[in-house]
């Protein structure tokens, strides 16, 4: 993994350019970024949303453009296995999530983000939104503890109601199609589910997104103790706490935000010229 072959400024803005209608239609806020620390290491765990398309991206941009940080995503090894996207991801910081990149990243002081729910998240089924699915995973807090580093959980709201879940993950495996996916060694966590937004078309509704970064949290006290599993697991549950406990005041948030629609957006803007 070679950490000095990042985009240029130019290349960024011209990037920034194709999502620019994103961020109007979603219009996303911030809470507490003052909360990241200036220098990293820095991990960022939070949820995956909906087939995790936009999260991470705007995420990217706004820590870019308003605290130049660049940030690092550690990605599923199925994203290095497609022509266009693998190259476009790895430019813009996605490397594959493993033990020795993580490692790299850390010791070089980088910000890094990583999804512990993984796709079997960002891949829900019915009634799971904003359920975090991160089952015995404990990589992320192993990690921070062995290289002492930083943790700022963050917690996203928005994306889930971007789409519909017409036909979800499970449902999939369990019809005719699944058992065909499975002849071919499908992993399960990645069945993509049917999802429709604007109207029956794979457009996405144009949901405003939230976004709060939680207390860093230092690691500090578990130095030394990387073969502590009450260790490892308190860390892991203090995270989780953290990004559950964001989900829930954004979701709040989101209730009593009068300019939650596109709709509302507009005719504030319209009024207020």
């Amino acid at each position: 993994m070679d950490l000095s072959k990042r985009p240029s400024p130019k290349e960024v803005k011209q990037m920034f350019q194709l999502f620019k209608p994103l961020f109007w239609l979603n219009d996303p806020v911030f809470y507490d970024a003052h909360l990241i620390p200036k220098e990293g290491p820095v991990l960022f765990v939070g949820n995956h949303t909906l087939l995790g398309l936009w999260d991470a991206s705007i995420m990217w941009f706004k820590l870019y453009n308003d605290k130049d940080i660049f940030t690092y995503s550690l990605g599923d090894r199925a994203h290095f296995q497609v022509p266009f996207w693998r190259t476009l991801a790895g430019k813009f910081g996605m490397v594959e999530a493993s033990r020795e990149n993580c490692t790299q990243l850390m010791k070089d002081k980088q910000y890094t983000l990583v999804f512990p729910g993984g796709a079997r998240e960002a891949f829900k089924n019915k009634g799971e939104a904003y359920k975090l699915k991160w089952d015995n995973r404990t990589g992320f807090a192993k990690m921070a503890i062995e290289h002492q580093c930083t943790i700022v959980p963050f917690s996203a709201v928005g994306a889930e109601e971007c789409y519909e879940l017409v036909w979800d993950s499970e449902e999939i495996l369990s019809s005719p199609l699944g058992t065909l996916l499975k002849q071919f060694g499908a992993r399960k966590d990645m069945v993509i589910p049917l999802v429709k937004g604007v109207g029956l078309t794979p457009l996405p509704k144009p949901q405003r997104f939230y976004y709060k970064f939680g207390e860093p949290i230092s690691t500090e006290k578990y130095k030394g103790m990387l073969k502590d599993e009450n260790a490892i697991q308190e860390l892991k549950s203090t995270v989780r706490q953290s990004v559950e406990a964001g989900i829930q005041d954004l979701l709040e948030i989101r209730n009593n935000d009068p300019n939650k629609t596109l709709f509302k957006r507009i005719l504030s803007q319209m009024l207020h010229k």
